[in-house]
């Protein structure tokens, strides 16, 4: 990150609501390549705390930290931008191997099991085991997503799910019931078709491109029954059958209405404004909470409802939810004292400032009840929670996550069948966690 530092006062938003004066260091007229740093607050011990966070987030992080400082006097936490990328990463995992990381850092919990099994972070059970802490009020799935080896190693923050979007006008014109959608696949391969327009091999509208947005295998396959991973045995099991019927459904309807027609289509559109849900010309698709702050922007008016993941027999719905945690990087500095804030967001009242200001999800079921009861969309959301998935906890996630992509980009252009792709995934993914 290149930072112009053009005058200290660039940094003293950073001691809000601190006690004694701040003495900082580093400052200068050049431009320097570097993390910002260390605040020294008279009195107090600083915690330095990496972020990516900017507009609202960077705002509830700011309001976060300033509680926690106002909170006590013997702890200072400072907030430090860096950005999310994978450079990022590098720079995280080059300050660890230095010898001076952070204390603490966002994170996605999704990368949390490959850092452990790397030995790039502390663990936090020794803390949590000390003070007694009750892991039991965040989503289990939530805390197995931070456990890797029986170690909990982060602590997380927020959540979502993925749900059907289903444009109810559009229902409407083609004699669908708009308060009754779609509960089982075979119901969905209907409302499919009916707001399907091709013509000529002309596409013109569609009633849903189920890989698209939201719908990763791991959606539909979990829809369907199946799973990845047993976290009692530690057994990966990606070539479930049900995992198999899954994208073997979704070669179907690749099948159905052409594949290599669809993807162009699909292909030409865009995000934003220019969503083709946003834009009418999908009438259904299956996203997270995330993208209703985009309808709310560019398509206020649009009239919409959300409902389960169809499944096959039109019960056990399921979902799966990704999210953000805090690490502590291995080597920290001042281990106590982060301990001490990280307590501070996952709790009930730090969540409530943080999910509330950043418009997230928390990983506490008390916190969402409170914030969104009266938000029928948002309530949808988090009613499903109790019965969501994680990906799997294993250090070849994000190997496992590129794999299921290919397997289904493969597969619903004929490139090989189902079984075989999935099989081929298993022996590459074991093979890496060997």
């Amino acid at each position: 990150m290149s930072v112009a530092i053009k005058d200290c006062r660039l940094f003293v938003w950073a001691s809000y609501l601190a006690v004694g004066a701040v003495f900082i260091t580093g400052c200068g007229d050049e431009e320097v390549d570097t993390i910002e740093e260390t605040i020294t607050v008279e009195g107090r011990t600083t915690v330095t705390y990496w972020h990516n966070h900017t507009g609202r987030g960077l705002e509830a992080i700011e309001q976060l930290v300033a509680d926690f400082n106002a909170s006590q006097s013997d702890i200072f936490v400072q907030p430090i931008y860096s950005a999310s990328s994978e450079g990022d990463d590098q720079r995280l995992l080059t300050a660890i191997a230095g010898g001076n990381p952070p204390d603490l850092a966002h994170f996605d919990r999704f990368k949390v099991a490959q850092y452990a099994n790397e030995n790039s972070l502390e663990s936090l059970t020794p803390f949590i085991e000390a003070d007694n802490y009750d892991m039991g009020i965040y989503y289990d799935y939530a805390v197995e997503e931070t456990t890797y080896e029986e170690e909990i190693y982060a602590m997380p923050v927020t959540t979502d799910s993925r749900l059907l979007f289903y444009n109810k006008d559009r229902f409407a014109e083609v004699g669908l019931d708009p308060e009754d959608p779609p509960q089982t696949i075979e119901e969905l391969e209907y409302a499919i078709e009916q707001l399907s327009t091709i013509e000529d091999g002309r596409v013109e509208e569609l009633g849903m491109v189920p890989w698209t947005a939201q719908g990763w295998l791991y959606t539909w396959a979990w829809a369907f029954g199946g799973d990845f991973y047993d976290l009692e045995t530690n057994q990966l099991s990606i070539d479930h059958p049900k995992n198999i019927e899954a994208l073997e459904w979704l070669v179907s309807v690749a099948d159905e209405y052409d594949a290599a027609t669809v993807t162009s289509f699909d292909t030409a559109q865009g995000s934003n404004e220019m969503d083709p849900f946003i834009q009418g010309i999908y009438s259904m698709k299956v996203d997270g909470p995330f993208s209703i702050s985009t309808i709310n922007q560019y398509k206020p008016d649009l009239n919409y409802g959300v409902t389960p993941v169809p499944t096959p027999t039109g019960d056990d719905f399921a979902t799966w939810s990704g999210g953000t945690s805090i690490i502590m990087p291995r080597g920290a500095k001042n281990q106590e004292e982060a301990w001490e804030f990280l307590k501070y967001v996952g709790s009930v009242e730090g969540q409530l400032t943080y999910s509330d200001m950043n418009s997230q999800m928390s990983v506490i079921a008390e916190v969402n009840e409170e914030l969104y009861a009266d938000d029928p969309i948002m309530t949808e959301f988090i009613e499903i929670l109790p019965f969501s998935n994680t990906k799997p906890p294993i250090p070849s996630g994000q190997l496992l996550w590129n794999e299921l992509d290919r397997a289904v980009e493969y597969a619903i252009h004929g490139r090989d069948d189902p079984k075989t792709l999935l099989e081929k995934v298993a022996r590459k993914v074991e093979e890496a966690e060997k």
